[in-house]
């Protein structure tokens, strides 16, 4: 069994001259997120966005960097949205959104973004892509009219839309908009496709309810199980979504068919994802209803017995990301203190937590490499300050060493110091 070292984690900011930090100083810097590191433990695909003024948007590209550190390489350059690097299991390829056709679909390059390949094609466009974990299926989201049986359906119904010229909405319930965006008669529903295209298939039809692409603070609100038979996702199906917030986890095959629900308690449930042995299905919990501020718990759902374990029930903090280790004996996770928000350790089965990267920092995305050698992070260097930059950072687990995969990215100089 491998040993953990407590680190410190330091990133102290040191500026050649100093200037004011203004506006124009703020949209310079490159926004990093969605890391992921390939199968094969050696490379991290990210998403950097850069803000841009006149156009008043934010270009979104891929970048690559190895994970024992090295120069970040930009690996796509055409569209403005590139997102979700997601790598198929042997390495040799990417799989991304992308707006370069147009439209928001899936795509596949090779690491170095040569040989790109539009996968789907869809009037409903599709997002939020995940690789199987025997690489043979990609899930993804797109937003469609329930109650179409198929494609067409919804492309005629899109079609109609577009072309009718009155424009006024009627909203009878709410809610009606959510931040920049209108709630239509669309839905967002799970789909499965072959990792080499072909045609999608809804596993959620008819859902009335979105399924979130992501869960902010945490894990993604869909994921494969291991052995890919399975996929557990998040939706809340009460009548008024106004007023609840009890979201609930469901599992459902990868054919489709009927889902199960996992109904914890009356709160929120977000972020399910399975450890790697399969024996428990993990996710985030409030406990009461109607309440969005609440505490985030950790919760494990044994999947034999169907025994539910609060595995935080002691940590008067919420739980942000978490991983399992790739032996199943151990989740890291992300916990807010203090302006800070440092990486805890604790068993699978429960118990106490304890620090195992601390220090004047926000970390968030928190994985492990498939062979268990670098725990990689997001990091803010200036504690409690929203807008620092991230950069992504890789721990040797065997020396302890800290590496910052995306210095050249950055705009200030750091340095780390390792505790004894």
């Amino acid at each position: 069994m491998r040993h953990f070292l407590v680190l410190a984690l330091l990133i102290v900011p040191v500026f050649s001259q100093k200037a004011p930090f203004t506006p124009d100083v703020l949209w310079r810097i490159a926004r990093i997120s969605e890391p992921q590191i390939s199968p094969d433990g050696n490379t991290v695909a990210f998403t950097v966005g850069q803000p841009d003024i006149d156009k008043n948007t934010t270009i979104r590209h891929i970048w690559t960097v190895p994970v024992s550190g090295g120069t970040p390489v930009q690996v796509t350059r055409e569209g403005t949205q590139n997102t979700r690097p997601r790598w198929s299991m042997d390495s040799k390829a990417i799989y991304f959104v992308s707006n370069r056709g147009g439209s928001s679909q899936l795509w596949s390059m090779n690491p170095d973004g040569s040989s790109s390949k539009q996968i789907t094609n869809l009037s409903t466009e599709a997002d939020g892509v995940s690789v199987s974990p025997d690489g043979k299926l990609l899930l993804f989201t797109s937003e469609v009219f329930p109650d179409c049986p198929d494609e067409a359906c919804n492309a005629k119904r899109i079609k109609d839309e577009e072309s009718n010229k009155m424009k006024a909405r009627v909203y009878t319930s709410l809610l009606y908009r959510h931040w920049n965006q209108w709630s239509g008669k669309r839905r967002k529903h799970l789909f499965v496709v072959a990792n080499e295209g072909g045609t999608p298939r809804d596993i959620t039809p008819g859902l009335a309810f979105d399924v979130p692409t992501f869960s902010l603070g945490g894990p993604d609100d869909y994921v494969f199980s291991p052995d890919s038979k399975e996929v557990a996702y998040v939706a809340n199906t009460d009548t008024d979504q106004s007023l609840s917030t009890n979201s609930d986890i469901f599992v459902v095959p990868v054919t489709g068919g009927d889902a199960k629900r996992i109904n914890i308690g009356m709160g929120a449930e977000r972020s399910p994802l399975f450890s790697p042995d399969g024996k428990y299905l993990l996710c985030r919990s409030q406990s009461r209803a109607g309440y969005e501020s609440d505490q985030w718990r950790l919760v494990s759902i044994d999947r034999a017995s169907g025994r539910i374990n609060v595995l935080t029930e002691a940590l008067d903090r919420n739980v942000n990301s978490f991983t399992v280790s790739p032996d199943s004996s151990r989740i890291f996770l992300t916990a807010e203190d203090r302006g800070r928000s440092v990486i805890q350790m604790m068993p699978i089965g429960g118990g106490g937590a304890r620090a195992v990267v601390t220090g004047a920092a926000h970390m968030d995305d928190v994985q492990f490499a498939p062979d268990g050698k670098y725990l990689l992070c997001r990091s803010q260097s200036r504690a409690g300050y929203e807008s620092d930059q991230w950069r992504l950072v890789s721990i040797d687990r065997a020396s302890g060493r800290i590496n910052v995969l995306t210095e050249a990215l950055d705009r200030n100089v750091n340095s780390f110091t390792v505790s004894p």
